[in-house]
């Protein structure tokens, strides 16, 4: 519903929104913040004004006050609208709609606080905060453990078997190669038998996946020198 609200929107109409917003938020524009409210809350009137400011100027046509449309489109109530418990249903938004404006088709300023705090009785949080919540929710980070991780049996890692010395010399090897070497390197890579299969699934290689990433590699050279990077692909068909 939101997205057919905002594709009936002109450029001309989202830059005088952009605009309205700019001059709610300049010194001169500010109304003094009442005794117990958060600045940036719902209850701030300068909140409250900008949304108004947006609201009307996205009303259509634009001549004064704020439909019902266009107050849905605004980002806090469509952040909180949805299908889900927590979220403001349709027929809710529609029910504060209706208490807020009396009935009007269309509301000012005063209307408009109206139905604002009608929105605000359906969450027990600030809307402004559950809408920014809701916009920007917190990634969860994984616990840090003090322990030293286990050691995984039967998974042997790709090149575990050679030492840093052996890897070392691996590394130079490939690194000198040529990009002939590199093309006859792949293309056996891309032909490897039975035997080799289980000498790569032994290292804990897929042979599958490396067949595939051999035959994207032979037609792009720019994967072929990024893999001369890797010692551990050379292992792979010595």
């Amino acid at each position: 519903m939101a997205q057919k609200q905002m594709e009936n929107l002109t450029p001309d109409m989202i830059d005088e929104a952009v605009t309205a917003m700019k001059d709610s938020s300049t010194p001169t524009g500010t109304q003094p913040i009442p005794e117990g409210v958060t600045a940036g809350s719902s209850s701030d009137p300068n909140v409250i004004n900008a949304m108004y400011k947006v609201a009307e100027i996205m009303s259509k046509p634009s001549n004064g006050g704020v439909t019902f449309q266009s107050f849905s489109s605004l980002p806090p109530i469509t952040a909180l609208s949805g299908d889900r418990d927590q979220d403001l249903s349709q027929s809710e938004l529609a029910e504060c709609w209706s208490d807020g404006s009396l009935g009007s088709s269309r509301v000012d300023r005063a209307g408009f606080e109206r139905v604002w705090k009608e929105v605000q009785e359906y969450f027990e949080e600030d809307i402004m905060e559950e809408s920014r919540a809701t916009l920007h929710p917190k990634v969860k980070k994984a616990a840090r453990s003090t322990s030293a991780p286990a050691e995984v049996v039967g998974s042997p890692q790709v090149g575990g078997n050679l030492s840093e010395d052996q890897m070392k010399i691996v590394n130079e090897q490939v690194k000198t190669m040529t990009d002939d070497d590199m093309q006859q390197m792949l293309e056996g890579m891309s032909n490897i038998g039975p035997e080799e299969e289980a000498r790569m699934k032994a290292m804990g290689a897929d042979p599958a996946m490396m067949k595939k990433a051999a035959e994207m590699m032979q037609s792009n050279p720019m994967m072929r020198k990024a893999a001369q990077e890797s010692p551990r692909l050379y292992c792979f068909i010595v």
